[in-house]
């Protein structure tokens, strides 16, 4: 699996155990919404990442937050639906042309009894200013785990496209 790609699954595996923990349960036959975090405030982060098209170096600068909530279920079961937003500026390592960066993540995770889930839709984007290509992205991963800790199931589609 590309490097990409990997940091993706990575992100998907530590926002799973981290919103995996269950609240106090509801009574039965009701579903009630139990924010564990709302929202955390903007946190700065630095990176940098290639751009696909023309294959630079991008040092990428910004803020990324995140945006979460989770309910529990009547049978014990946690689900939890959350946004990732990432924003920043970078600067071609090669060109010196400046870059728009911003990824919006949607994930879903599911944990029950008998197996846990987690489906994520990323939306990327990498604009460049002036005569370098853009770079949109998106990927779709779900995975599947049974109560073994198995992986059971995996869908994992990436697509790019150079502007």
């Amino acid at each position: 699996m590309p490097a990409h790609q990997m940091s993706l699954v990575v992100a998907s595996i530590t926002f799973l155990v981290g919103c995996g923990e269950r609240s106090a349960l509801t009574a039965p036959g009701t579903m009630s919404f139990q924010a564990v975090q709302s929202a955390s405030a903007p946190a700065p982060f630095s990176s940098g990442l290639v751009n696909p098209c023309n294959g630079e170096f991008v040092d990428v600068e910004g803020w990324i937050q995140l945006r979460f909530v989770t309910r529990t279920d009547a049978n014990g079961g946690s689900h939890t639906v959350g946004r990732i937003l990432e924003h920043g500026n970078g600067t071609g390592a090669v060109t010196g042309a400046a870059y728009v960066f911003s990824a919006d993540s949607i994930i879903t995770a599911n944990a029950e009894a008998i197996q846990s889930g987690t489906a994520q839709i990323v939306v990327i984007r990498l604009l460049g200013q002036g005569q370098v290509p853009n770079f949109l992205g998106l990927q779709v991963l779900h995975f599947v785990v049974n109560p073994n800790g198995d992986l059971v199931g995996v869908v994992d589609d990436f697509r790019g496209e150079c502007r």
